[in-house]
C-alpha cells in the first residue's frame, strides 16, 4: 500500500497542480520513468535525485524520502 510517507514526489507534484507530463518536461525524464518514481518502483541515483530537484526547484528531501542508513554490523 502506497502511503503519503512513501511519496514525497507524487505529493508534490499534486500540490502544484503538475501533471506527470509537466514534470517530465521540467526534468528532461520520461513521463513512465516519472510515474515509476511516484510508485517506488525505480530508486534513483543520488546524483540524479539532486539533477531531478534542481530542476524543479526543490530540495531533495522535499521530493524524495530519506535512504534507511545501513545496520552496522
Amino acid at each position: 500500500m502506497t502511503t503519503s510517507k512513501n511519496r514525497p514526489l507524487r505529493d508534490w507534484r499534486e500540490r502544484n497542480r503538475l501533471t506527470l507530463d509537466e514534470v517530465a518536461d521540467l526534468t528532461g525524464l520520461s513521463k513512465g520513468y516519472v510515474c515509476r518514481l511516484e510508485h517506488g518502483q525505480r530508486t534513483p541515483a543520488p546524483l540524479t535525485r539532486v539533477r531531478i530537484a534542481r530542476r524543479l526547484g526543490v530540495a531533495v528531501r522535499d521530493i524524495f524520502p530519506a535512504a534507511p542508513l545501513p545496520e552496522a554490523v
